[in-house]
Parts: structure tokens; C-alpha cells; sequence
């Protein structure tokens, strides 16, 4: 049987090969003031059946990147933080973690890379309390799970909504942006990773879970029940090829659909598949490889609405339902505003629910810009040096598919035109 991983394992696996799982459990009363607070807002994927109450939990590690003189392994205890903090009924919901102390000793490990000192990492979980004692229980080598973990701050899709909290004993390189103590950093283990304000929002998203999120808090290493019998998970879930799968992206833009979907059985592209978008069959469109809807005055997708998507070749079949994000609005600059050509532009905007990201843009004459920015951020900044009388700004609210086998991304935009004041 061949082995196929998805590619964010790939992305992962140099990042937590062999994290080991054990140690203590500090309960949810403490004395003083918290060190840090991580806040933000918990989303559920379109399919995700979010039943029961919900509670977080925090992971330290003990190791970030490979140690000195370890020979590679990175095995250690964590410790798990929780929180008597129960959410449930609806979400989206709003969530802040409070932590009260550094990772205790035995998860500070030596840092390699060119780093100094000592150091871990940490990760926040969402998990649903198998047993009922209140806390986030690790899963021995030779067990099996008991509570089911159904979000983590690391596995996140786009990698830029990836977050994770380093912990460093001793002042760093300025430019790695690390300083002595806790440190945010978002983008992890890509190239755009950088340190972040302590406050910035971290979207936390909501899924059905399943053995790669229940392995993070494995005894035996996140990875390895991929390769052993560990843990009581079934690595065939992870590691089965997979058979019929869509990715690409449908959006709403203003009041114009589009859809542009790629769909491949057993890792080879279809050109035969039979796909249907909200009851409309998709043509396939040979030049952009991919099954395609353009469709102006729509009434396929509506903001906030919900819409199905199925997908039939080679005898396989695949049905899910997928959110379009709620409604939102450009409150500024408004509908041809004058602005100051000498002030930076701040482009603002009302939330869109559900979404855990925006992409933005500005563009007038030859002056340009786009950036990402994330749940809880609603304005963003541009430099409007060399723009041209005209401009236009777009904002794009984003929802990400985690099921591999659907990997869509779901956009609702909004676009204002404006001018500068002569």
C-alpha cells in the first residue's frame, strides 16, 4: 500500500516529530494576576456537528526547534493548563485563556538554530471532556484517547492563521524578534512567520477532530501513531491515499458567483467528474483546469447562507455543505469619499460572521497593495504615496475548509470606490 501524507504534515512533521506527552495539571484557580491572556474567537468548519459543551486547554511542549546534542529526538513531558471554562450553544464564541505561570522546568529545553538559551512551545486546544473530571487528559502509549480534541491554534489552514506561544530563558538575536518570556508567533513553520503583540486575536477553528488532532496530546509523540501502533489511533485515517477530493475556492463577489474547482481521484486530476454547486452543474473548463461557474446576479450563493456541494466520479461520491460568510460592509473610506492624498488611507470595515481572516487590497493608478489580516482585526493601514486621483479599496472575508478531502475556500467581498481631494 502506498503512503501518502497531506501537505501540511509536511509542513509539521520537522516542528513535532517526537513531542512526548505527560507531566502535570494545574487547575483553574490561581492566585494574582494573569502572566499572559490569549484571546479571540472560536469558529466551527461548515460540516463540523459541534454537540456539548467545549473547553480549552494549553500544551506546553518541550521543545521548538531542534535541541543541541539531543541526536534529534525531542521527546520530554508537557504540561497541560486548563481552565474551568465552559463554552456551548452557539457559536462563533468569543474566548480568552488566561496563563498564570511559565512552562515549569521539565518542559524548557535547550534551543538549537542559532538560538541561545533554554526554551518551549505551547499550543492552545479546544477539547470536549470525555470523562468529566474537568481537565484535558494525555493518552498514555499503550492506551486510548478519552477526551476528543476538536481545535488546535497549530493546525490551521491558510499556515498564516497558525499560532503558537515560545517561552525563552535568555535574550535572543534581534532579528529573530524573540525576547526573554512569552512570545506570540503567528505563521508558524512557514516563511512568513513572525512574532506578534502578545493581544493579537487568535482565531481558533472548530472541527469534528479525528486521530491527528487526538495525537497531540499522545504520550508516545504527535506523529508516531502514523508509523506505530500508539495510543489506541488509527493511523490509516491519516495516511490512506486519498480517493476522490475538490479543492479551489467559490466566491461571492458583490453579486457576481464564481467557483473555480479542481477535482482529483486518487491524486490524478478529473476532467469527467460530475459537480454540482448549489443544485447548478459546474462545466469543466480545460484551459484553467478546473470545473467552473461565472454567473452575474446570482441567486446560487447568499451571504451568510449555506450551499451544497457534490462531487461524483469513478464510482466514489462527495457531499458537503459549506457557509458563506455573513454580510459585512466598507465603512470607511465611504462611497466616493473625498480623502487627503497626504495621510495614509485607513481602510475599516464591520465584522463578517464566521470568517477567521480578510484579505484586503488598495489599488489607484499604478499604486497598489494587499494584505491578510485576521479575526478580530477590522481596519487595516495603506500607503497611498504615488496613488493616482481614483482609487478603490476591496476587502474579502475568507472561510477555510480543514477537511482534507474538501480543502475549499469560501469568500464573501465588498468593494468601495473613492477619490483623493486635489
Amino acid at each position: 500500500m502506498s503512503r501518502q501524507l497531506p501537505s501540511l504534515l509536511f509542513l509539521l512533521l520537522s516542528l513535532l516529530l517526537t513531542l512526548a506527552g505527560c507531566g502535570n495539571v494545574v487547575g483553574p484557580n490561581h492566585p494574582g494576576e494573569p502572566l499572559v491572556t490569549i484571546q479571540g474567537q472560536m469558529n466551527p468548519t461548515a460540516d463540523a456537528r459541534i454537540t456539548g459543551p467545549v473547553r480549552l486547554a494549553f500544551v506546553w511542549y518541550p521543545q521548538w526547534l531542534a535541541a543541541e546534542d539531543t541526536g534529534g529526538s525531542q521527546g520530554g513531558p508537557v504540561d497541560v493548563v486548563t481552565e474551568d471554562v465552559v463554552y456551548q450553544g452557539s457559536f462563533p464564541a468569543n474566548y480568552s485563556f488566561h496563563l498564570y505561570h511559565p512552562p515549569p522546568e521539565s518542559a524548557l529545553k535547550p534551543l538549537g538554530e542559532g538560538l541561545r538559551g533554554k526554551g518551549a512551545f505551547g499550543i492552545l486546544l479546544a477539547y470536549q471532556d470525555g470523562n468529566g473530571n474537568a481537565k484535558l487528559d494525555t493518552i498514555p502509549t499503550n492506551g486510548a484517547p478519552v477526551d476528543k480534541i476538536i481545535g488546535s491554534s497549530l493546525l490551521a489552514e491558510p499556515t498564516s492563521a497558525a499560532f503558537t506561544v515560545i517561552y525563552v530563558t535568555t535574550e535572543q538575536p534581534a532579528e529573530t524578534g524573540l525576547k526573554p518570556g512569552f512570545n506570540l508567533i503567528q505563521a508558524v513553520n512557514s516563511e512568513n512567520s513572525a512574532v506578534v503583540p502578545l493581544n493579537t486575536h487568535m482565531p481558533l477553528t472548530l472541527t469534528q477532530g479525528g486521530p491527528f488532532y487526538d495525537a497531540l496530546v499522545c504520550e508516545a509523540g504527535w506523529l508516531t501513531f502514523m508509523f506505530l501502533d500508539v495510543c489506541g489511533l488509527d493511523g490509516g485515517i491519516i495516511i490512506e491515499p486519498t480517493k476522490l477530493a475538490v479543492d479551489g475556492h467559490v466566491t461571492l463577489d458583490g453579486a457576481k458567483a464564481r467557483a473555480e474547482l479542481e477535482v482529483t481521484l486518487e491524486n490524478t486530476p478529473l476532467q469527467d467528474a460530475t459537480v454540482t454547486l448549489a443544485g447548478r452543474p459546474l462545466p469543466y473548463d480545460a484551459e484553467r483546469e478546473a470545473y467552473v461557474l461565472e454567473e452575474e446576479d446570482t441567486a446560487l450563493l447568499v451571504p451568510g447562507g449555506s450551499f451544497e456541494l457534490v462531487v461524483s466520479a469513478g464510482g466514489e461520491s462527495l457531499r458537503r455543505t459549506f457557509q458563506m460568510p455573513g454580510d459585512f460592509h466598507i465603512t470607511a473610506p465611504t462611497a466616493n469619499e473625498q480623502v487627503s492624498a497626504n495621510q495614509p488611507l485607513e481602510l475599516q470595515w464591520t465584522a463578517s460572521q464566521g470568517a477567521a481572516e480578510y484579505y484586503v487590497s488598495f489599488s489607484s493608478g499604478s499604486a497598489g497593495s494587499s494584505t491578510t489580516v485576521f479575526e478580530g482585526s477590522l481596519s487595516h493601514t495603506f500607503d497611498t504615496r504615488y496613488a493616482g486621483p481614483e482609487g478603490t479599496v476591496q476587502v474579502e472575508a475568507r472561510i477555510h475548509s480543514l477537511d482534507v478531502d474538501a480543502l475549499v475556500m469560501v469568500a464573501l467581498v465588498r468593494e468601495q470606490a473613492f477619490s483623493f481631494a486635489p
